[in-house]
């Protein structure tokens, strides 16, 4: 990424290790956990908030349905 000027990196987790757990899956919740706390945290330009809600207007986001994104750059995942 840095040879190319940069990129993303995308994680994609669920909510065991977010929002809740489940008995018996404490290595799968601690890993998820774990992929949560490596998001990049930073403050957004008002520029890459109004492309979030481009997509989510756009045919590419067809399959994303019933769900409640945070555009906040992972400030609000932070466990303190």
């Amino acid at each position: 990424m840095v040879k190319h000027g940069g990129g993303s990196v995308i994680f994609t987790s669920t909510f065991v290790g977010h929002t809740s757990s489940f008995p018996g899956v404490a290595a799968y919740a601690a890993s998820k956990s774990g992929l949560i706390g490596l998001t990049l945290k930073r403050v957004g330009r008002p520029e890459e908030v109004a492309r979030s809600v481009f997509y989510l207007a756009s045919d590419d986001s067809a399959f994303v349905t019933g769900t409640a994104s945070l555009i906040d750059g992972g400030l609000s995942i932070t466990r303190t």
